[in-house]
């Protein structure tokens, strides 16, 4: 972060004298009550800051620089495993900083930078490339969760609107349950599963986790492509990406004496997908699909990933008037087990594995007084596990530069997708935000 604030400074000397820092700073107060108390509480009180820089400078007519990073800081009363502790943390990360060639037949950007793959709200399956925060995209939504990472991505223009783009990420970054104290994060899920072994311990520690991550190298390498285009009044793409699964899976290693070995493993994946958008009278509709041939599914049961395939798809149809829009998404979703090795067969027909899943999002947006008020709703409902996850963000422009943002998020039911696992998690915030 200390290069991306000496960049920021530095290029003042050769930049035009049009070019300038813009940013915001944010103090945020979260509670999460935990509103069904039990051993093992989650109920947390934090307090959240971070300061936003960014820097846009063109150099002639092709060349583009773009530096942006923050700086987030935390100071939390939280509980975790039934006991208080108090936790204060800080990070500093970029969010884009890269060199971009610009011409009116292609473009090459070079540096951390995140890039959008999809076209439905909030759960897009074909958005693969980058890694996520978990806490900020259930607090705040999926743009403001994606993490950079390096990359070198090409496109090509060519006509008819159609552009064919390419991406190498040369290195893996995992995807965070939270960047601040991930391990006494109330939304690490994966505490769960480190609480259930704790519990089989005696003396000494129940187990010991280690993390396996690609090393930087030829190893590492993730990469894909995307072409998209226009037919009429429908845009539309197709997608293939080969890369990692960017949240763990675990993999617990019996030992003859002493605690278990549980290794955080990242395995890889491949997806092929497909989009289209269009618009039909007042209503926008959309609809994307991604395939995964070749994955790897947790298994709590043995305790280790098993090889599987899978399909993530939905539809969606989106309305807008005026100063407000509301949009309604079906998502669904099926997995599968390799049964073509003996290993994979003694999973076949397992229910936590071989699953379909339905559920239905629906967001809504509106502003009023000249866009001084704003009111943003999410919902997603899963009618097979009964599961239910809602939020509401509210914000008020004070003046000109400063807003004050509430919201509150609920989770209703339990099962084993993401939301099922979130029980618990009942959350509220307010925040004060200055732009500069």
């Amino acid at each position: 972060m200390r290069a991306i604030l000496a960049l920021l400074l530095l290029g003042g000397a050769a930049a035009p004298a049009s070019a300038q820092i813009d940013g915001h700073v944010s103090i945020v107060f979260d509670v999460l009550p935990d509103i069904d108390p039990a051993e093992g509480a989650q109920g947390a009180g934090e307090l959240r800051a971070r300061v936003f820089a960014e820097r846009r400078d063109q150099f002639g007519e092709h060349l583009r620089l773009n530096l942006a990073g923050y700086v987030d800081g935390l100071w939390a009363d939280r509980h975790k495993i039934g006991a208080s502790v108090v936790v204060r943390d800080a990070v500093a990360r970029p969010t884009d900083a890269y060199v971009e060639f610009v011409s009116s037949r292609f473009d090459v950007r070079a540096g951390a930078s995140r890039l959008v793959w999809g076209r439905l709200d909030e759960f897009q399956p074909t958005d693969v490339v980058n890694p996520i925060d978990l806490t900020r995209f259930i607090l705040e939504g999926r743009g403001e969760a994606r993490l950079a990472v390096g990359m070198v991505r090409g496109r090509l223009f060519l006509p008819h609107s159609s552009t064919l783009e390419g991406v190498i990420v040369p290195g893996f970054r995992a995807s965070l349950f939270d960047q601040l104290d991930e391990d006494s994060s109330p939304f690490n899920i994966a505490n769960d599963a480190r609480r259930t072994l704790s519990s089989a311990g005696s003396d000494g520690p129940a187990y010991v986790l280690t993390r396996s991550e690609p090393e930087f190298g030829r190893g590492s390498a993730q990469g894909g492509g995307r072409f998209t285009s226009t037919f009429r009044r429908v845009d539309w793409g197709v997608s293939a990406y080969r890369g990692f699964r960017t949240f763990p899976v675990l993999v617990v290693s019996p030992t003859f004496a002493g605690p278990l070995v549980v290794t955080e493993t990242f395995p890889r994946f491949t997806m092929i997908g497909g989009d289209f958008e269009t618009v039909h009278g007042l209503w926008g509709v959309r609809g994307e699909v991604a395939v995964f041939p070749d994955d790897e599914m947790q298994s709590t049961r043995a305790g280790r990933g098993v090889r599987g395939r899978g399909v993530e798809g939905g539809a969606g149809v989106d309305r807008r008037a005026g100063e407000y829009r509301i949009a309604a998404n079906v998502l669904w979703s099926w997995r599968q087990v390799d049964t073509s090795t003996p290993a994979g067969r003694d999973f076949d027909g397992d229910e936590e594995l071989e699953r379909s899943d339905v559920s239905l999002v629906v967001a809504a947006d509106r502003s009023f007084a000249r866009e001084t008020r704003t009111l943003r709703v999410l919902a997603v409902y899963d009618p097979g596990d009964a599961t239910v996850f809602s939020r509401l963000i509210g914000a008020i422009s004070m003046r000109d530069n400063l807003w004050i943002e509430g919201s509150a998020g609920i989770f209703a039911g339990s099962s084993l997708d993401t939301i099922g696992r979130l029980t618990r998690r009942d959350f509220a915030y307010v925040r004060l935000k200055v732009f500069f």
